[in-house]
């Protein structure tokens, strides 16, 4: 029974393609450095269009005007994610974090397991045991203060936070544009990926 129990946790956690398929739609754009003039154009012509950014750009490319842009999209009760990569051109975490978070280098993209912050519950962790990233420098962040933990490593030091950035959501993920899914089938990557695109759209985790 001890081998049987943890597989019915799961499957219990798990979403069915039926559950899925009744989630609130999230409008989310999604952002590499060949959009950055469609982010421009939703953000100062249409900038309700869509609930959530999922910064997937490198700061290198993005204008100090712009970055003021981005920020107060959120601040005016949007949701975003940014990444934490291996230098400016996959790193969009400093929009927010610049000179508040070192990093230690590991020289290559490694895959690494994260698992849920043992103390949260919070709800982006619904469904969510241990998720795996490709990732290049390993953070330390020095303040939590104001910060959700929400993934740590096998030392319990968190490297992955949710934070309120005026009446917005952001997700802080530490790793580079690097295939952040991956991989779905292993580890809990989708559904940690759902409970981020509804509570940063603002809707309800789903069970």
């Amino acid at each position: 029974m001890k081998r049987i129990a943890p597989l019915i946790a799961l499957l219990l956690l798990a979403l069915t393609p039926s559950q899925e398929a009744r989630l609130p739609k999230v409008k989310v754009f999604i952002a590499y450095k060949e959009q950055i003039k469609e982010l421009w154009e939703f953000l100062t012509k249409n900038p309700d269009i869509y609930q959530v950014l999922d910064l997937r750009v490198g700061i290198a490319y993005i204008p100090t005007d712009l970055q003021k842009l981005i920020k107060n999209w959120v601040k005016s009760g949007k949701g975003i994610i940014v990444y934490a990569g291996s230098d400016e051109e996959t790193d969009s975490a400093s929009i927010f974090f610049n000179n508040q978070i070192e990093y230690a280098t590991l020289n290559r993209w490694e895959p690494i397991v994260l698992k849920a912050f043992p103390s949260s519950n919070h709800p982006l962790l619904k469904g969510v045991t241990q998720v795996k990233f490709y990732m290049y420098r390993i953070p330390d962040i020095k303040n939590l203060s104001g910060k959700i933990p929400l993934l740590a490593r096998k030392d319990q030091k968190v490297v992955s936070f949710a934070f309120q950035y005026g009446k917005g959501r952001g997700v802080y993920l530490p790793t580079g544009v690097l295939l952040p899914f991956f991989p779905q089938n292993q580890y809990d990557n989708k559904r940690f990926f759902i409970n981020i695109y509804q509570w940063l759209a603002g809707n309800p985790v789903p069970d």
